[in-house]
């Protein structure tokens, strides 16, 4: 079966993004043509990122642009990097290359390419939250609750909502 997407997501969950980024890079070598691993390598470097100091953080980012680079190189209608990268636009500093704008072109991307799931509209409503433009913020929250009404993270993007970041 091989490394997929909810597989990478338990690993994550479970704190294992180092185990899971060897893993990845095992599987690289075999299959280097695989632009979905390139996508898992950068969603394991965010969380590299969040548990990193700032020289490693700057570091680690520019590994991240390279492996959505490759991802999309290999597959331009990937849409699982056009999210990513939406999301890494979105959480990047801004004094880092951080952009709101370009979050939300990669992520409405993601959604034209066919992304599925609750995490894109919760995403979005993030970057409209960002962008100061609460009402679509807002509607995509709505959406993320018609597909699954029970998700922990919707109270999460209300509060950001509430709070406006």
């Amino acid at each position: 079966m091989g490394i997929h997407e909810q597989y990478v997501m338990n690993q994550l969950e479970e704190g294992k993004w180092k185990e899971i980024k060897r893993e990845i890079q095992q599987e690289m070598k075999k299959k280097p043509q695989a632009s979905d691993l390139y996508c898992y390598l950068a969603v394991c470097l965010a969380k590299q990122i969040e548990e990193s100091i700032i020289f490693e953080k700057m570091v680690l980012n520019l590994e991240m642009d390279r492996a959505l680079h490759q991802a999309l190189t290999l597959n331009p209608s990937s849409s699982l990097a056009h999210f990513v990268r939406g999301v890494k636009y979105r959480e990047t500093p801004l004094m880092f290359g951080g952009n709101y704008e370009k979050s939300l072109s990669y992520l409405q991307k993601a959604q034209d390419l066919g992304f599925e799931g609750i995490m894109l509209p919760l995403e979005l409503a993030k970057t409209y939250i960002q962008l100061k433009e609460m009402e679509k913020a807002k509607e995509q929250i709505a959406y993320a609750r018609e597909i699954n009404p029970t998700h922990a993270d919707i109270k999460k993007v209300e509060n950001m909502l509430q709070t406006g970041r």
